[in-house]
């Protein structure tokens, strides 16, 4: 293992980071406007709406499907998407067909979509490389071709002055961010618009926010408690018993109140948020402590204690005028400060602190792990959507292709391609949460174990498996350092090997069983709310991953509890059996 440590400021990056990070914590972003591609006004011939797109990784060949929802281009004239857009944030997900290029200006800064598929190289050609510029994405986060891969771009025109690529991020990888852009000429400013190279470019899920810099709101009639505690004050329901130290009026909210008074404290901030305009807004907090905020006397924000540079956000709307609020905060262990934001829909966050209310938290350095000759293997605990899977086994190889296991289910639980493995959480001082976190382009399989025992074709995938049915029986490394996992499963030996292809863009899993011959084996290849078949042995799984299965695999798509799900009987007979199949993203 080769850790390297990189610094950074965590509460600079989140700062930076505010005007997109809350609203993606949302399952609706009121801040972005649908683009209705089927209905944009003078559609080039060389582009057409659809239903559905689905495109072989393998081969230039791809298949629609009549319908609106999806725009689909070819070399020619390219597509206006948005006028007057020069301080935008667009987002969207974007399909490529093997080789595919295109270039997405927005006014005078070009961006390239490439195919780069498996290519670990970093040059003018790869996607997200801004052309012209000689300015490199920070890896190669792309996926498969015929996959939908999210993009997003955050661009500040600048005015006269030169624009500023605020953010790009694809497949939830930064690429980009606060990158000054040199001046040029060409392009029309304001106009986004979209133009085929090469092969074939769909696009889906279209959003736009344009953002003003108007003021939306301020703080008047504050006022502030502030109340001496014997340690950290966890909840404003202690200030009842605390002594009352001091209370004034104060013209901004800010947490200098507490500068020169005991160091255990909570303070309670009240006093009127006016907002400009009727509407939905984001509401935030970030503080060294505890905190919690109401408004017109409802909890928007529950008391939730953070370190500096961590945001806690909410949506809330509110009519033009005044709205009373009400703001605990509470000293803990953590370096203190508070900070108080809110934005519309078209506007970035703005602070309704002064600045030296919050203070940047101290630099923190990640610590990422790198394979060298030979594969990472580190335990861990990940995080698995809301849960914490605290058995895990994660795999980084040297050519960049890594996965994680849950080895208290035998599930693959992701797969990724690039950098290894942030481990910051896990080796930093007391390291406390011991998670691992992916640092290179994602796909997220299952928590299942991909093997069941069950009573016909159609009953229920087990959810989990209890220790009397699965038990993890340990592993053993080849020559090359890759580990392969045991288990029991009731009277089945198993082995899992998941192996990283020569070609750098997918992996084998090998399940080798033992035991005695059943009718009653299943294993389930894939889970997903939408399954294609692309080509013979060959489904994509959401439009997020392909599995490839032998052609004379004979697997079937069922749909259970809303979602679809590749499975197939296996029969082990004369005592043993494999089951092989790719994974490809």
């Amino acid at each position: 293992m080769n850790p390297i440590l990189r610094w950074f400021s965590r509460g600079t990056a989140c700062l930076l980071m505010a005007g997109t990070l809350p609203v993606w914590a949302q399952s609706v972003d009121e801040s972005l406007t649908p683009l209705p591609t089927d209905r944009l006004p003078s559609l080039p011939s060389n582009w057409k709406p659809a239903a559905t797109v689905l495109v072989n990784p393998l081969k230039a060949d791809s298949k629609t499907k009549n319908g609106s929802g999806v725009l689909v281009g070819t070399p020619g004239q390219p597509v206006t998407l948005l006028t007057n857009a020069s301080d935008v944030r667009l987002v969207m997900d974007v399909m490529l067909t093997p080789g595919a290029e295109a270039t997405l200006s927005l006014g005078s800064t070009h961006i390239r979509l490439a195919d780069n598929w498996g290519n670990a190289t970093i040059n003018t050609s790869t996607f997200g490389a801004v052309e012209g510029a000689t300015l490199l994405p920070l890896q190669n986060a792309g996926k498969a071709p015929g996959l939908w891969q999210p993009l997003e771009v955050q661009l500040q025109s600048g005015g006269k002055g030169p624009a500023t690529l605020e953010k790009m991020t694809l497949n939830g990888i930064t690429l980009y961010e606060n990158l000054v852009l040199p001046r040029t000429t060409s392009g029309t400013s304001g106009t986004i618009s979209l133009n085929v190279k090469k092969g074939t470019v769909a696009v889906r899920n279209v959003g736009y926010q344009l953002i003003s810099d108007r003021q939306v709101a301020k703080l008047t009639n504050i006022r502030y408690k502030l109340y001496e505690n014997r340690t950290e004050t966890v909840s404003e329901a202690e200030l009842a018993n605390l002594k009352l130290v001091k209370e004034d009026t104060v013209s901004a909210l800010t947490y200098e109140v507490s500068f020169g008074q005991p160091r255990w404290h909570g303070i309670l901030y009240t006093g009127d948020l006016v907002v400009e305009k009727t509407g939905p807004y984001t509401v935030a907090l970030q503080q060294g402590g505890w905190a919690a905020l109401h408004i017109d006397g409802k909890e928007v924000l529950a008391n939730t204690r953070l370190d500096l540079g961590y945001m806690n956000t909410a949506k809330i709307n509110l009519t033009a005028g005044k709205h009373s609020f009400k703001l605990f905060f509470g000293r803990s262990w953590p370096r203190p400060g508070l900070g108080f934001f809110i934005s519309a829909p078209d506007t970035k966050f703005q602070a309704l602190h002064p600045r030296a209310s919050l203070p940047e938290p101290d630099p923190v350095g990640e610590i990422a792990v790198e394979p060298t000759t030979k594969p990472s293997v580190i335990r861990s605990f990940v995080n698995f959507g809301p849960k914490k899977k605290t058995h895990c086994i994660s795999v980084g190889s040297p050519t960049g292709l890594n996965y994680t296991v849950d080895l208290n289910q035998g599930a693959l639980l992701q797969v990724w391609r690039g950098p290894f493995a942030d481990v910051t959480e896990m080796w930093y001082e007391r390291g406390e949460p011991q998670l691992l976190k992916p640092l290179g382009t994602l796909a997220v399989l299952s928590a299942q174990n991909p093997l069941a025992l069950l009573a016909n074709a159609t009953q229920f995938w087990p959810d989990s498996l209890s220790g009397n049915e699965l038990n993890y029986k340990g592993l053993t490394m080849d020559k090359q350092g890759y580990p392969t996992m045991q288990y029991r499963l009731r009277d089945l030996d198993i082995t899992d090997a998941v192996m990283p292809n020569t070609d750098g863009k997918s992996f084998t899993r090998t399940l080798t069983l033992k035991g005695p011959e059943n009718e009653s084996l299943y294993c389930r290849l894939a889970s997903g709310a939408s399954l294609e078949e692309v080509a013979k042995g060959l489904y994509s799984v959401d439009g997020k991953y392909f599995i490839q299965i032998e052609s004379k695999a004979k697997p079937s798509v069922r749909t259970n509890s809303g979602k679809q799900e590749l499975v197939m009987p296996v029969n082990v007979k004369g005592g043993s059996t494999t089951v092989q199949y790719s994974i490809l993203w």
